[in-house]
């Protein structure tokens, strides 16, 4: 075997364990999804006298109670992050993930069981916000955008797999409704495969450097890349490092932020696209529709089935936007977006108040509600979190990207606390609710956002001085 052979099936092994190391970070975007859509069925049984005896509102707060978690976590993630390392955070992770499934599952009242879902929340938040961290300072830039984009396509599976979950569980809860506490409880599974996986895979070499660990970070190299490569790779970690720490000595304080009225247009924007992609109704489907497809005429059965359709095109979906973002642009994808996700709303709407009862609605309704989930998760989904990472100057994009997360949680929470509600008051004026605000979103994208694709960040820059700073 010669030396260049040796140097290909090297790469070949790294490549492998970092497939490994992906896939068991990557349980915490699983459970990301799993957290936030095993609700979609195990609200039904949860409800019931006997059990929790939950009204619709309450059945929202045990919902959302996560996303709320979820906002604070994705703060609190980051910074805490970079002070003890990624393998510690995400190791943490785990545990919570863990323990929180297990504390809802052996919940004796709504109150223990909303305090544990606010926990798993800020695992939910924090995992949002480290898993793609490591993933992109441990990947080499050959694979770092598959790799990354792995979180996504995991988040969704985790929606699929409780989605199927709750389905195969579901025909046990007409003579167990406590069924809902396995359906809680086996995210207990995932969350001890992050735990016990992260002793396996070694600490992000960026971290390592930027604490001044050069020699356990030059071994972590020699772990994950090719000997040839190991030296330069080094170097250019501490260069970037370097340059990182004098960009971060300059970023903004709020106070500053807010100081600057272009800056906070960009604010405003970004805020915005966050809350028009939770109004279009997105995790009202996700959390609830199993109920949406009930009310279409359906029994439980039938209808957590027929739900985890929802996962499965939530995937489907996903990767057909990482295939089409750089190729169709970002307005063209939002504007479509918000147009087809609108279409059907309203068609599901109609469909719904004025033939209720008619053989075909219910299935055509189901039919609506899965183009509706295509459609989003291949543009708006991915379109509002590369938008608001584009539009915000160096200076201002930790901090600024940041509080549009937050305010993107927050939007998660309320939609999701209202959701059944709304529902349960006329689930056709839900579906043109949530139409309108797509209405609203396509008249804000064509008055506020720029195209961002192939444009240099500089020059987007230029787009809101030029509009704002007069």
């Amino acid at each position: 075997m010669d030396v260049s052979e040796k140097n290909e099936n090297s790469k070949n092994n790294h490549a492998g364990f970092l497939w490994l190391a992906t896939i068991i970070v990557t349980m915490g975007s699983l459970l990301f999804g799993y957290d936030t859509g095993v609700v979609n069925g195990s609200l039904e049984f949860m409800a019931q006298k006997g059990q929790l005896n939950l009204t619709a509102f309450q059945q929202g707060i045990v919902s959302s109670g996560l996303t709320l978690g979820a906002a604070f976590g994705a703060i609190i993630g980051g910074p805490l992050a970079d002070k003890i390392g990624r393998k510690k955070i995400l190791t943490i992770l785990g545990i919570i993930f863990a323990v929180g499934a297990l504390g809802c599952a052996f919940a004796t009242n709504i109150s223990v069981l909303i305090g544990f879902r606010f926990i798993l929340g800020l695992a939910v938040g924090s995992a949002s916000a480290n898993v793609p961290v490591y993933i992109a300072e441990v990947a080499p830039t050959e694979l770092r955008g598959k790799m990354v984009t792995t979180a996504q396509v995991m988040i969704v599976t985790g929606q699929f797999v409780a989605f199927g979950v709750n389905a195969a569980l579901t025909p046990l809860g007409a003579q167990n409704a406590a069924i809902w506490r396995w359906m809680l409880g086996l995210g207990t599974i995932p969350g001890i495969i992050l735990w016990l996986g992260m002793y396996l895979i070694p600490e992000s070499p960026r971290w390592l450097v930027s604490q001044g660990k050069m020699d356990k970070a030059l071994g972590v190299l020699r772990k994950i890349r090719a000997a040839a490569s190991v030296d330069s790779e080094l170097e250019d970690i501490k260069e970037k490092d370097r340059a990182d720490k004098e960009q971060n000595a300059e970023q903004a304080t709020f106070k500053e932020l807010v100081s600057k009225r272009w800056v906070v247009q960009i604010l405003i924007t970004g805020s915005m696209l966050g809350i028009i992609q939770q109004f279009a109704g997105i995790n009202s489907i996700m959390y609830y529709g199993g109920k949406i497809i009930q009310e279409s005429g359906f029994n439980t059965t039938v209808a957590a089935i027929l739900n985890a359709g929802n996962g499965f095109l939530s995937i489907v979906g996903a990767v057909l936007g990482m295939f089409t973002i750089d190729w169709l642009g970002r307005r063209k994808l939002e504007f479509a977006g918000l147009t087809i996700c609108g279409i059907t709303l309203v068609t599901a709407g109609v469909i719904h108040s004025t033939a209720p009862d008619a053989s075909w609605a219910g299935i055509t309704i189901v039919i609506l509600v899965y183009l509706y989930i295509i459609f989003f998760q291949g543009t708006l989904g991915p379109v509002t979190w590369l938008i608001n990472s584009e539009i915000f100057p160096q200076r201002y994009r930790g901090i600024g990207t940041g509080i549009t997360i937050f305010v993107l949680w927050i939007g998660n929470f309320v939609v999701g606390l209202l959701s059944p509600v709304l529902i349960e008051w006329n689930m056709s004026n839900t579906f043109y609710i949530f139409a309108a605000c797509c209405v609203l979103g396509i008249i804000f994208v064509a008055l506020r956002v720029p195209e961002t694709k192939g444009v240099p960040l500089e020059d987007v820059e230029k787009y809101f001085r030029n509009k704002y700073d007069r």
